[in-house]
């Protein structure tokens, strides 16, 4: 079955797919449109037709949109499958992905930036809402590091110290620094660990292993 410029819309409210076929000719030029309100209707039309595009709806009333995915794909590899969609949760988002998605793209996106971003397949870009694209870097950002991470090598060593029951005058002695100093110092541990105390301080060295393990 060759391929074609032709464009399968997935979408059950009858609005949304005038304003979806409206973008699209905005954003790629006109060309012909194939419409489907439905899980079976999308399918039928899948197995009978290769797509240049599909703008799938994850919401529909007999299935879920992202089953439609891999159908799409087995069927014509080369269709760029868009996900259009209110729901902007890593749930929905990832799942798609996973399931053979190209891009993602918001229906409640500003028009302009909606048909921006339709129009970047020209140019080889992947669709996608800005906000779904923040969320996908969220998700390979570095978990945040422990407090204890932020100590310094002397800063701990005052913490483990204060933690044993040491004075700041006797601390301050076996780490050869005046009290002044290790006033300072101990004053960013507290900011650093979020305490107030000397115990609460005892427990954070007690929980970063510099007393030990814990019992």
């Amino acid at each position: 079955m060759p391929t074609t410029n032709r464009v399968l819309i997935i979408e059950d409210v009858p609005q949304v797919a005038d304003w979806l076929t409206q973008r699209l000719h905005e954003a790629l030029g006109q060309r012909p449109v194939d419409l489907a309100c439905s899980s079976a209707q999308a399918n039928n039309l899948i197995k009978h037709n290769h797509y240049q595009l599909a703008l799938v709806d994850l919401g529909l009333p007999d299935g879920n949109g992202v089953d439609l995915l891999p159908l799409i794909k087995n069927q014509s590899p080369q269709t760029q499958c868009i996900v259009t969609t209110i729901f902007d949760d890593a749930e929905h988002l990832f799942a798609a992905l996973r399931a053979g998605a190209d891009g993602y793209l918001l229906k409640d996106e500003e028009e302009q930036a909606f048909v921006a971003q339709l129009g970047g397949i020209l140019q080889g870009k992947p669709p996608l809402s800005a906000s779904i694209a923040r969320r996908i870097l969220e998700q390979f950002r570095p978990a945040p590091a422990p407090p204890g991470d932020a100590l310094t090598p002397r800063e701990k060593q005052l913490l483990q110290l204060i933690a044993r029951g040491l004075s700041v005058k006797g601390a301050a002695q076996e780490l050869h620094i005046s009290p002044h100093t290790a006033a300072s110092y101990l004053k960013v541990v507290y900011q650093k660990l979020q305490v107030n105390c000397r115990a609460e301080a005892a427990l954070k060295a007690l929980d970063m292993g510099l007393l030990g393990e814990r019992r």
